[in-house]
């Protein structure tokens, strides 16, 4: 009797499913655009003079978590440094919150400090929020800092969404986080990652994704609207197999997008664009390495892209390197190790590039910490000389 019973409510249930993964197929294959203009990127050709260095350091070195990741960095108007991240007892907790810490113009960092956690996130939402996660700062030129991180409502990644909050003060203070609305799921699953590409006329477009039952690449538009901001979303690739992209302008109407590859050729992906970031040639394997592993993408003065990324090792994420390429990311080759240490992880790391030719960079270092690591171009091209 039972299972007549239950058989029923086994197949409706079942039919529920098909019928919603055939409503949704063509929004999860499309590469459709986002129904907006598309201004044009902003490229800064500007460079430093100074000799070559490096240097790095440890942003967050008494941290009590147990799991501190996906770091974030902006430069702010004033020329001082923001770096934020993820911390708490692990990924996807309950007890993980956002934090932030600034770099004055002495290079000093402050004391990391919790900007948002998961009860205020609740507050500000009104919603049922289990987790946060993936911040993203967006800074302008008149000192406004932004903020994109992820609250998850159920399961883990799949089951997040995107907010929006803002601080007039530099971080001290930020307005209720808004959430974001990004797709037909209930605005689940979309996540940012990698630096947002400045437009022409102000804002940005940042790279973000989506995990929900596939795995791919989109654009979240944020652009100016009188006092307030605009977001729109265009689909970069549809499909089950890349995500994480790092958007790099090549020129104005040019740009480059390079993916986190979930396939087990284990080959960073690579999509162009000549219209501004409207339209992407299908994507395609380049011959840098990608265990489906995090990695940044940046132009430098010259042109030439700096790739971090994970290299081959016998463990996951053993080793970080930087990788030059010299075709606008077609053709790639080894120049530099970042980190390397038999049975640790040093993952997501984050590069933006100052107008003196500076890199700055951030990244996570044995789940536990958050390194910052600073050279310029000129440090670049001799590690390049000494690796040929």
């Amino acid at each position: 009797m039972t299972a007549s019973l239950t058989m029923p409510n086994t197949l409706r249930f079942l039919l529920a499913v098909v019928a919603l993964a055939a409503g949704l197929a063509p929004w999860w294959f499309a590469r459709d655009q986002a129904a907006k203009s598309f201004p044009g990127f902003v490229v800064d050709n500007r460079a430093g003079d100074a000799p070559p260095f490096f240097r790095t350091e440890t942003i967050n070195p008494r941290s009590p978590h147990a799991k501190s990741h996906s770091a974030t960095l902006a430069q702010l108007s004033d020329g001082s440094l923001a770096a934020a991240w993820y911390a708490g007892s692990g990924e996807g907790a309950l007890d993980v919150a956002i934090y932030l810490a600034k770099r004055d113009a002495a290079g000093a960092w402050s004391e990391p400090r919790a900007i948002f956690t998961r009860q205020r996130v609740v507050s500000d939402l009104r919603r049922n929020v289990i987790s946060l996660g993936n911040p993203l700062l967006l800074a302008d030129e008149s000192g406004r800092l932004g903020l994109l991180f992820v609250s998850i409502a159920a399961g883990r990644w799949s089951g997040s969404s995107m907010n929006l909050t803002w601080s007039e003060d530099a971080g001290a203070t930020w307005s209720p986080a808004r959430n974001l609305t990004m797709n037909p799921l209930a605005n689940l699953s979309s996540l940012p990652r990698n630096p947002p590409a400045p437009l022409v006329g102000g804002g940005w477009a940042v790279p973000v994704y989506e995990e929900f039952l596939g795995k791919f690449p989109e654009i979240l538009w944020v652009q100016p609207r009188g006092d307030d901001w605009s977001v729109a979303v265009s689909r970069v690739e549809g499909g089950v197999y890349i995500l994480q992209s790092s958007l790099v302008p090549l020129s104005e109407r040019q740009a480059a997008s390079f993916f986190r590859d979930f396939r087990p050729a284990k080959w960073m992906s690579a999509s162009w664009s000549e219209d501004a970031g409207r339209t992407w040639t299908k994507p395609a394997p380049t011959k840098l390495y990608n265990r489906d592993s995090g990695q940044c993408v940046i132009r430098l003065s010259d042109g030439a892209l700096l790739c971090a990324y994970n290299d081959v090792s016998p463990g996951k994420r053993e080793n970080l390197r930087l990788a030059l390429s010299a075709d606008e990311g077609r053709t790639w080759r080894n120049i530099a190790t970042i980190a390397e240490e038999a049975g640790q992880e040093f993952s997501y790391p984050y590069m933006i590039r100052s107008a003196d030719g500076t890199i700055r960079m951030v990244y996570s270092a044995r789940q536990t910490q958050i390194v910052y690591a600073e050279f310029n171009e000129a440090w670049v091209r001799q590690e390049a000389e000494t690796a040929r």
